[in-house]
């Protein structure tokens, strides 16, 4: 038996009724949940307010989101705008088609945002949330 051989699950894909739940959003929405909580205990033992790390991932999510859907688009633009293809599939997110470099600029830019709002250096409020 060699451990070191995982096979690949079958299917991405769990039919929940008429909703399908993929493994790739998934593990997405669990990592910014752990990184909300990890972060929220990261600020609250360096002194800051409870909730604050929620608050200014209300504004670095979405960010995130359409910078990751932005990557995509511009790297593989020849999927949405080439000839034959329709360019309005570029808005179907549900499609699959996301960059993590995209989401780490604009989801910086959302954090940036939030931090202002709540009068939060940048900073500190990132040197919490790094691990997470």
């Amino acid at each position: 038996m060699n451990l070191a051989f995982i096979p690949s699950p079958s299917t991405g894909v769990i039919e929940l009724g008429p909703i399908p739940l993929r493994g790739y959003p998934v593990c997405i929405i669990i990592g910014v949940f752990g990184a909300v909580w990890f972060g929220n205990r990261r600020w609250g033992a360096r002194g800051g307010k409870a909730g604050t790390v929620g608050d200014i991932a209300v504004w670095a999510v979405p960010f995130g989101l359409v910078g990751g859907r932005l990557y995509h688009v511009i790297t593989d633009y020849q999927l949405y705008f080439s000839d034959g293809e329709n360019w309005v599939d570029a808005f179907k997110i549900w499609e699959g088609g996301l960059g993590i470099w995209g989401a780490i600029a604009l989801g910086a830019v959302g954090a940036w945002i939030g931090c202002r709002r709540r009068g939060i250096p940048l900073p500190a409020w990132a040197d919490a949330l790094a691990p997470g």
